[in-house]
């Protein structure tokens, strides 16, 4: 039996980095180091539908490996996060039945898990597999997230049956790395084996099956409910806000005016401005954001001027561009290419 999520989109949740940028304000790391260069704001973390860019998301990672100098801070991270921390989607899965229908839920809807993999869970005779698949992040950031989705799946499911769950196997995919070894059986309590075929954790079957202890199936079902509506909703915004980034991406040399954008969606200037007020953005974020990522890949690749990239992005000169520039990340283009 195999039971596996769905395919994975450009922008996500802001969860993970709200969960990141607390663990390490509490090791004492200032909120706008961690922050830096990504285009995020320290409110943006207070707005639950709030959705980032991978690329932000992922900047913010690497941020945090730097400054933490933790190897292991995804291990950190993921086991200290308690299923509470998941809101509607940690109460359903603590209600169901059993710990076998308590896991098909996060699988089943993963827009609100928000993870870099697709997961599986795959019963083999007496073993059973929680996979996480082709990792859609740069190779570098691969253990990072994989500590982070599998440690936090260890604790779930401790919380779920109300003690320490034992686990048999733990594998990744990616080479073991200084420490790697040793850390990872400390965390899994378990045989660790790297460069296998995929990441997963191993566990008996016979564990499925086990009752959970918060089971209440009232509870559960309207809980589920609403956690279906939740995916479904984000689903929805996520794909109109992908779309609408699509169009602006393609017409960054000359952004289109909010009301041929308007156009452009197929609705009114008040219906844009509203659905941009619901998922905490506006037609002015949307485009720095783009224009901001535009610009560091071309000075990245050092490709042309100051005045082409910002001629690029739709600045009218690079004087304009450095304004901007500075107010996004706190550097100048100059400095940042260097």
């Amino acid at each position: 039996m195999t039971i596996q999520s769905k395919k994975h989109a450009t922008l996500t949740p802001v969860h993970l980095c709200a969960c990141i940028t607390s663990y390490l304000e509490r090791a004492g790391i200032p909120l706008d180091d961690v922050l830096f260069g990504t285009g995020l704001k320290p409110l943006d973390f207070e707005k639950s539908a709030k959705m980032v860019d991978l690329d932000q998301e992922q900047l913010l990672l690497s941020n945090a490996l730097r400054l933490s100098g933790c190897p292991f801070l995804g291990l950190d991270i993921g086991l200290a996060a308690r299923i509470s921390s998941y809101g509607l989607l940690g109460y359903a899965m603590m209600t169901a039945a059993d710990l076998r229908s308590g896991l098909q839920i996060p699988i089943t809807l993963p827009a609100l898990l928000g993870t870099y993999f697709s997961l599986s869970l795959v019963v083999d005779g007496e073993k059973v597999q929680l996979r996480a698949d082709h990792c859609r992040a740069p190779k570098e950031l691969e253990p990072i997230l994989t500590e982070l989705c599998l440690g936090s799946f260890k604790t779930i499911m401790s919380d779920m049956v109300g003690s320490s769950f034992e686990l048999v196997q733990a594998c990744f995919r990616y080479e073991s790395f200084e420490g790697a070894s040793e850390a990872y059986r400390d965390a899994f309590g378990c045989e660790v084996q790297f460069e296998y075929s995929c990441s997963m954790i191993v566990f008996d079957t016979a564990a499925l099956d086990i009752c959970l202890p918060l089971a209440n199936s009232l509870c559960h079902r309207k809980i589920l409910e609403l956690c279906q509506h939740e995916n479904r909703d984000l689903v929805s915004n996520r794909e109109w806000l992908e779309k609408l980034r699509t169009f602006l991406a393609l017409n960054l040399k000359e952004p289109p005016a909010f009301d041929a954008l308007a156009q452009q969606m197929h609705c009114s200037s008040r219906t844009l401005r509203r659905q941009l007020d619901g998922q905490h953005t506006s037609y002015r974020q949307q485009l720095d954001e783009l224009r901001f990522a535009k610009a560091k890949a071309l000075l990245s690749s050092e490709s042309g001027t100051i005045d082409q990239i910002a001629e690029q992005v739709g600045f009218s000169d690079g004087a304009a561009l450095r304004r901007a520039f500075r107010r996004w990340c706190g550097l100048s283009p100059k400095v940042f290419r260097s």
